[in-house]
């Protein structure tokens, strides 16, 4: 099965697409407008099997200015560009745009196809020739070998098909061993199969019924199976041209630009810190931070801005630190390529990589900050593994920092073990966090207790949740539980009732509490099994009906009050009683209609078959027309 992608890439009409139907036997322009027109609109796809043996799956990309968008989803994925230029034409602006994709895209191994040679004599082929060494000089493909072919005659085609399976055995393939990501670039439906997406696996494996995740919805779902060039296989793994069938998911939930993508692996972000490019405008416009711009990443096109870190514009060739901030949310990793198109009119003004892919939203760096930057440029993961710890503020586990990375756990956990760095376990994961960090998190807990106490008085505490809401919403819930037992540790929160209170504020508002939750007690005890509502419970115990509702929520929590509705509760002795009650009844009588119920228990309609229906749901009796029975026994 193919491992490496070749993609075209060149002006329209220069023969890409006649290119791949000559060398794979496949017209790759399967729409009916494409035939129609003459031109590529859509990506297509096909195979070419090699000399030796290896095949390499192919993408053709539309050569036309108003189609670039389909250009660079097509070209984000491939291994190998084949760089098309029609000996007739020469150099033409699209193939200086192209050609600027592929370099900001890192897209490192390229063949030029000179094509048409048939069309033009030597002399002329020769110019176009030195013409098109020259274009790519400074580029990532600088030196590609370059072939005079003609699709039509056949002239050059073996040359071509030597070098292309020379190359591709010259080309590493992609990571496989992080976790899978499959940017989709079509998605359809098969009767009888169901959904269907199709995209060049960035990276992992795919297996049938594996669970997934749709990006950057965050929809699960399953691999029902998986094909790569219209053969089914058991697996399919990064750098292949991949179909996937997916199950529990209909196709209108699923569109291109989202990423199939491991469970649990990918972050969803507004903005990513990135290592821009400016290539300018055609002429020597600066690039003004600020600017908004069109970003294409995988398969997806959003709206942002760049804001750049350190200095108010760039100049034309110029990199530069910067801020993206989406209009609509990507989910990027670290070093993936990126393209920034001009909003109007829209043509490709520069690129980059992606650093940290959920910054926090500021543009000034602090020390720590470049620190990491400096360290994700220079891809030392070692440093950065700790100065993501330091600009996140946050605690996090090695297979969360790894994911932020997009590395291998084993590639960042010794590091953070060795580090000066505090810890905790929140189940059976280690939590690391600098100690600067941890202790401005349990700084801002007691900060935020005591600022609640005096905006609400009376309260005797704050719902866990809320009260991390106030601190940080990144925080998860369990590492958030993990910190206030730390600030219980340290005398500076207390838990109790449900909730999170300072230990030296709500005096009185417990001790309110306190007196009610003795009242409101005695008198359910005393109630029975004929309560009153919780507003008339307050009226008589003398208490505030906020305090008496907070009241019956805790006892409820300790088992003390079984609540049966919002103005329903009863003394849990009493309902053991009654529930044995019935039970004996039952036993001795087979069934028991309500009357029955209510005659044995002492109270009234009104109570009693709120009483008889939570006994149902309790798996005690279950209902048989008018008469209960027993449901076990």
């Amino acid at each position: 099965m193919p491992s490496l992608v070749l993609g075209t890439a060149g002006h329209i009409d220069h023969g890409k697409s006649s290119l791949i139907k000559a060398l794979t036997g496949t017209d790759p322009d399967r729409l009916a407008e494409e035939k129609a027109r003459g031109i590529t609109i859509e990506l297509g796809f096909a195979q070419l099997d090699l000399p030796s043996g290896r095949s390499i799956g192919v993408v053709d990309v539309p050569g036309h200015e108003k189609f670039v968008r389909q250009m660079v989803a097509g070209a984000t994925g491939i291994d190998v560009v084949l760089l098309v230029i029609a000996a007739d034409d020469g150099v033409m602006p699209q193939t200086r745009e192209h050609l600027a994709i592929i370099d900001l895209l890192g897209i490192s191994r390229g063949i030029v196809a000179i094509t048409k040679a048939d069309l033009v004599d030597e002399d002329w082929i020769e110019l176009v020739r030195d013409d098109v060494a020259n274009l790519l000089v400074g580029t990532s493909i600088e030196g590609a070998p370059l072939v005079n072919v003609s699709s039509k005659s056949g002239t050059g085609l073996p040359e071509l098909v030597e070098v292309l399976d020379r190359m591709s055995g010259e080309t590493p393939s992609r990571q496989a061993s992080l976790s899978m990501r499959l940017p989709v670039d079509r998605v359809f439906t098969i009767s009888g199969a169901g959904t269907v997406v199709t995209g060049t696996m960035w990276s992992g494996t795919a297996h049938r019924d594996d669970s997934v995740e749709i990006m950057p919805g965050g929809t699960r779902a399953r691999i029902r199976g998986v094909q790569v060039h219209s053969e089914s296989v058991d697996e399919a793994h990064a750098g292949q041209r991949v179909a996937l069938n997916i199950a529990g998911v209909e196709k209108s939930e699923i569109s291109r630009g989202d990423i199939i993508a491991a469970p649990d692996t990918l972050t969803v972000s507004d903005r990513f810190d990135a290592r821009v490019t400016y290539l300018g405008a055609g002429d020597e416009k600066v690039l003004e931070s600020g600017a908004r711009v069109h970003v294409h990443h995988g398969t997806r096109e959003v709206l942002g801005r760049v804001l750049l870190m350190d200095d108010a514009t760039l100049a034309p060739g110029q990199s530069a630190l910067a801020q993206i901030r989406l209009e609509e949310p990507l989910s990027p990793r670290y070093e993936d390529r990126f393209i920034i198109r001009s909003y109007s009119p829209v043509y490709t003004i520069g690129g980059g990589s992606v650093l940290d892919a959920l910054p926090p939203r500021r543009t000034k760096l602090k020390e720590h900050e470049r620190e990491l930057l400096d360290a994700l440029v220079a891809h030392d993961l070692s440093a950065a593994s700790v100065g993501l710890l330091a600009a996140r503020g946050l605690p996090m586990s090695s297979l969360q920092t790894a994911a932020a990375l997009g590395v291998q756990r084993s590639q960042v956990a010794d590091e953070l073990n060795r580090a000066k760095l505090e810890r905790f376990k929140v189940g059976s994961e280690t939590y690391f966090v600098t100690t600067e960090a941890q202790a401005g998190l349990l700084n801002r807990i007691e900060a935020e207790l005591l600022a609640f106490h005096q905006e609400s008085p009376k309260a005797t505490g704050i719902a866990a949740a809320a009260l991390r809401d106030r601190i940080d919403r990144r925080l998860d819930a369990k590492v958030f539980d993990a910190l206030l037992s730390l600030a219980v540790d340290a005398g500076t929160a207390a838990l109790g009732g449900g909730s999170v209170r300072h230990p030296k504020a709500a005096v009185s508002a417990l001790a309110e509490e306190e007196t009610a939750l003795a009242a409101l007690g005695s008198i359910l005890i005393s109630q029975g099994l004929s309560p009153s509502g919780v507003t008339a419970l307050a009226e008589e115990a003398g208490v505030d009906v906020g305090v008496a509702r907070k009241v019956h929520t805790r006892l409820v929590a300790e088992s003390t009050v079984v609540r049966l509705g919002p103005e329903l509760h009863f003394d849990a002795a009493a309902m053991s009683a009654a529930r044995e009650k019935i039970e004996t009844h039952l036993r001795a009588n087979g069934e028991m209609l309500a009357k029955d119920a209510r005659d044995l228990l002492g109270t009234s309609r009104k109570y009693v078959m709120p009483i008889l229906e939570y006994f149902d749901a309790q798996g005690l009796t279950r209902r048989d027309g008018d008469v209960r029975v027993l449901r076990r026994g």
